[in-house]
Parts: structure tokens; C-alpha cells; sequence
């Protein structure tokens, strides 16, 4: 079975940040060489072998269509419905954050 929802990569997420909390957050780009070297330290480190996968562009997906929830009608959240649901009001304004991205 698979479910699916909005995908969006690190530089999206920023954005959506930025307009939802009305600050810029600065982006820090992970390129795939040193991504690597980092796994390699740390081998059953979940994480590292996630940023390293889908640094390389091999990340896995499939055809929304085809998914549990939409042949159904279930509807999913996106991120900007998540943030307005959980973030609340005080958190748009906290100070100036980082966003690390991923890119290959």
C-alpha cells in the first residue's frame, strides 16, 4: 500500500517558511560529496543514508493517483495547512533561523 501527500524539496520548505513567518531563513546548501563522507563516519546513521539517497536524486516515488488515499478520496495535508494548524502565532516572529538544503 502506499499513501501520498505534497512532496517539496529543502529550497521549497524554506519558502513556504519565509512567506508563512514573514522572515527570511537562510538556506545552507548540502551537496553530495560531503554528505557521503558524513555517512561514511557513521554508517547506520538512518538520516545520513536519507540525505545521501535523495542528494542523489533517488528518492523513491509514485503516481499520486495510484495511492491508497486518493483512490479513496482521503484527503492529505500539505505543508502550508500543517504550519497554519500547528504553528502558532508567536512563532512567525522568532528570530532569524537556518534551513539546510539538500542538492546534488
Amino acid at each position: 500500500m502506499h499513501v501520498a501527500g505534497e512532496t517539496i524539496g529543502y529550497g521549497q520548505l524554506a519558502d513556504k517558511l519565509d512567506a508563512f513567518t514573514g522572515r527570511t531563513f537562510e538556506r545552507v546548501e548540502w551537496t553530495v560529496p560531503p554528505l557521503k563522507r558524513e555517512l561514511a563516519l557513521d554508517l547506520d546513521n538512518g538520516l545520513k543514508k536519507y540525505r545521501v539517497v535523495f542528494a542523489e536524486g533517488k528518492g523513491v516515488a509514485w503516481d499520486e493517483r495510484q495511492t491508497f488515499n486518493a483512490q479513496r478520496g482521503i484527503a492529505v495535508e500539505n505543508v502550508g495547512q500543517w504550519m497554519r494548524r500547528n504553528l502558532s502565532v508567536s512563532e512567525r516572529y522568532n528570530s532569524r533561523q537556518k534551513v539546510a538544503g539538500v542538492a546534488s
